[in-house]
């Protein structure tokens, strides 16, 4: 986004003005060159770095994009992943913008809220939407406020509702499907007995239940660094 005289050289001056040359003979057309990217071998690695010790030692830090950099999740994917888990979200194309009196209750993307610079959405500016004077680049902040949402907030809670009662009864299932569902990963056996031991706990409260056990430990895996990175 900085090819000034004082912005660092590119690495890959061959391949930008490759996507040039793309661009101008594609009609100038953005959506091709978008396409591309998104669709090469490059945006599609993985940021794991096992059995990568040559590449390690010679790019530490990945000038050279030889595996993906992990980012945080744009705040509208993170509140329509929350939706999509809970099978409520309304995947309507096109239509007007929803208003900010009406976006807490709706269920649509957030790509069709209303969004100004004086009036946004709490919830999506929390996770550091793109603000509309400044949006070439968003802010990845990490801030206390952020777990509170993911755990207190209104949709987290019917979230975490939904997602347990459609997991398995059995508990190690159910443990194991709810770290699949959320976090892509396998639980280890270390993770597997602090979670079992977590939901007895939870169980033993003065108002527990099972159901309410499980939906808290839903909850818990949405504030998982893993649910809101993108690797």
């Amino acid at each position: 986004f900085d090819f000034g005289r004082k912005g660092t050289p590119p690495e890959h001056p061959e391949l930008l003005d490759w996507l040039a040359c793309e661009l101008m003979d594609s009609g100038w057309s953005m959506r091709h060159v978008h396409s591309l990217i998104v669709t090469s071998s490059a945006w599609r690695l993985s940021s794991s770095q096992a059995d990568a010790d040559a590449a390690i030692a010679r790019d530490p830090e990945n000038r050279l994009y030889w595996r993906r950099n992990p980012i945080r999740l744009e705040s509208q994917v993170i509140r329509d992943s929350l939706l999509a888990l809970a099978g409520t979200l309304d995947l309507t194309m096109g239509g007007p913008p929803v208003p900010i009196s009406e976006q807490t209750a709706s269920s649509r993307r957030s790509l069709y809220f209303f969004h100004s610079n004086n009036e946004r959405n709490l919830f999506l500016t929390m996770f550091d939407e793109a603000l509309v004077k400044d949006c070439y680049r968003r802010e990845q902040s990490i801030v206390p406020q952020q777990a509170l949402a993911l755990s207190n907030s209104e949709l987290a809670f019917s979230t975490a509702e939904k997602v347990a009662a459609g997991l398995a009864n059995d508990e190690t299932r159910f443990i194991t499907e709810a770290f699949r569902l959320l976090t892509a990963i396998e639980p280890g056996p270390e993770e597997l007995e602090a979670s079992r031991q977590a939901l007895r706990e939870w169980q033993s409260l003065p108002a527990g239940t099972a159901e309410n056990a499980r939906a808290s430990f839903i909850r818990v895996l949405i504030n998982h660094n893993d649910f809101v990175t993108l690797r």
